[in-house]
C-alpha cells in the first residue's frame, strides 16, 4: 500500500504507534478524573463496574474492528451509516454527535487542565490558561500526525507510569503487617442497580478506541493493523482500569474517594505519604493533555472525512501542503472548544458523553447488521476483518440498556444534543436539496 493515501494524507502510522495510540486516547482524563465518582456508586465493586462496562465495549469494538477493516477512512460512524443506509442525512446526524462528545470533552478536559497546573502554584485566569493549552494542540496538530504520534508516545508512557505507581504503592500499602485493607460490611456492599451505574458511568474511560478509525487515511495496512490496534488498545487499557480501580477502593473507602476531586492523588498520598504530590499532579496533567491531544485528532479528521463524503462544507477538506494535515478542519475547531472551555464543568459530562457515546455505538453496530444482511450468500473479501453477526446485535442491545442507568438529570443534556443534532442535519440537508434544483 502506498505510503501517501490517495487524500493525499500521509500513511505514517504502523501497528505499534496505533495501540499506543488508542491505549493513549483510552486512558488519559478518564480513569484519572472520574474514577471516584463510579467508587461513589459501586463501592468496594468498583472493578466489577470497569469490568462490566469493559465487556460491553468489547462488542462494540469487534463491530468497529470489521467497519474499519471495510472502509479504513476518515469520518469514522458517519461513513459506516453513509455505506450501509445511504441517507445522507442519518449519516450527518451521527457525525455531528460523535463530533459534539468530542469537543465538550475536550472543553471540560481544558478545565481539568487548568486546575492540575495551579497545585504547581501558578495563579492565572482560566481564559489565559485555556487559551494556552489550545493554542499548542493547535500547533502540535497542523504539524502534523507523525509528530502528534510522537508526543502521544511520551504521554502515554506517563499515564501508563501514573498507574503503575499506584499500583505499586498500593501493593506495598496494604503488603505491610500493621495495614489492613477497608472492609466492608456485608450490609454495606452496594447492591446491582449500584453496580450497573457505576458501569455506565465507566463507559466514559473507555471511549477512545473508537478514534482510531478517523485516522483510517494515516495507517500502514489499515485492514489488518485497524482491527488488531482497536482490541489490543481495549484490552490492555482495561486491565490497567481493573487493577486500579480494586487497589483504590481498597485503599479508600468508595464514598471518600467520591468527594475527592483528584481521587488517585489521594489513593498514592495515602498509601506512601513519601511521594511528592507534585510528581503525580504531573502525571495528571500530561494525562488530560494527551487525551485531549488525541480528541482534536480525532474531531479534526472526523470533520475532513464527513466534508470528502459531501456530508460537510468542501472547505473543510483542505490539505496543508508542507505538513500533509487537514488544517482547516484543525482551525474550525480551535474557535469552538475555546469558547466552551470557559465555561465547561467535569461534574455532569462523563455521563451526559456516555450518553451520546453509547447512542453512536449502537449506531454503528446497528450499520454493520444492516451491511452483513446485504452481503448474504456473497464471498468474502480475505483481507477483511469479520465477527459474528451475534456479536453487533448484542452490542445494540447492551449499549442501549447501559443508557437507562445513567441518571436522568444527566441524560436530559444529551437529548438535548440529540435534537441538535436533528435540527441541523435535516436543515443542511434541506438547504442541499434546494441547491441541486435550483436552476
Amino acid at each position: 500500500m502506498d505510503k501517501k493515501s490517495q487524500s493525499g494524507l500521509i500513511r505514517a502510522l504502523g501497528l505499534g504507534a496505533l495501540i499506543i495510540y488508542g491505549v493513549g486516547d483510552i486512558l488519559g482524563a478518564g480513569i484519572y478524573a472520574i474514577v471516584g465518582k463510579i467508587a461513589g456508586h459501586a463501592g468496594p465493586l468498583t472493578w466489577l463496574s470497569f469490568a462490566i462496562a469493559m465487556g460491553v465495549v468489547f462488542f462494540t469494538a469487534g463491530s468497529y474492528s470489521e467497519l474499519g477493516s471495510r472502509f479504513p477512512k476518515s469520518g469514522g460512524v458517519s461513513i459506516y451509516i453513509l455505506e450501509a443506509f445511504g441517507r445522507q442525512w442519518l449519516s450527518l446526524f451521527s457525525g455531528i454527535l460523535l463530533f459534539s462528545a468530542t469537543i465538550f470533552s475536550m472543553s471540560t478536559l481544558s478545565q481539568a487542565f487548568v486546575g492540575y497546573l495551579r497545585t504547581f502554584g501558578f495563579n492565572f485566569p482560566d481564559w489565559f490558561g485555556v487559551s494556552c493549552f489550545f493554542i499548542i494542540l493547535l500547533l502540535i496538530n497542523v504539524r502534523g500526525i507523525k509528530q502528534s504520534s510522537i508526543a502521544n508516545i511520551v504521554s502515554t508512557a506517563i499515564e501508563v507510569s501514573g498507574l503503575a505507581i499506584v499500583l505499586v504503592c498500593g501493593f506495598w500499602y496494604l503488603s505491610k503487617s500493621n495495614t489492613y485493607a477497608v472492609v466492608t460490611q456485608p450490609g454495606s456492599m452496594p447492591g446491582i442497580t449500584n453496580v450497573l451505574q457505576g458501569a455506565a458511568l465507566a463507559f466514559f474511560a473507555f471511549t477512545g478506541f473508537e478514534d482510531l478509525a478517523n485516522v483510517a487515511e494515516e495507517v500502514k495496512q489499515p485492514e489488518k493493523n485497524l482491527p488488531r490496534a482497536m482490541l489490543s488498545s481495549l484490552g490492555a487499557a482495561g486491565l490497567l482500569y481493573l487493577g486500579v480501580s480494586w487497589m483504590a477502593t481498597t485503599i479508600i473507602p468508595g464514598s471518600e474517594l467520591s468527594q475527592s476531586e483528584a481521587p488517585l492523588l489521594d489513593v498514592v498520598s495515602k498509601s506512601y505519604p513519601a511521594m511528592p504530590s507534585y510528581l503525580f499532579s504531573f502525571i495528571a496533567i500530561f494525562a488530560v493533555s494527551n487525551t485531549t491531544l488525541l480528541n482534536y485528532i480525532t474531531a479534526s479528521r472526523l470533520l475532513y472525512g464527513m466534508s470528502k463524503a459531501k456530508l460537510m462544507p468542501t472547505f473543510l477538506q483542505s490539505v496543508h501542503r508542507q505538513y500533509r494535515t487537514p488544517y482547516i478542519a484543525i482551525l474550525a475547531i480551535f474557535p469552538l472548544v475555546l469558547g466552551l472551555g470557559l465555561v465547561g464543568t467535569l461534574e455532569e459530562l462523563a455521563s451526559s458523553t456516555s450518553a451520546i457515546v453509547l447512542t453512536v455505538f449502537s449506531f454503528s453496530s446497528i450499520a454493520l447488521i444492516a451491511i452483513k444482511f446485504k452481503e448474504r450468500g456473497e464471498k468474502k473479501c480475505s483481507k477483511v476483518f469479520y465477527v459474528p453477526t451475534f456479536i453487533p446485535c448484542l452490542a445494540v442491545v447492551l449499549n442501549l440498556s447501559a443508557i437507562a442507568f445513567l441518571p436522568l438529570h444527566n441524560i436530559i443534556p444529551a437529548a438535548v444534543f440529540v435534537s441538535v443534532g436533528l435540527i441541523i442535519s435535516w436543515l443542511a440537508m434541506k438547504n442541499r436539496s434546494l441547491k441541486d434544483h435550483s436552476p
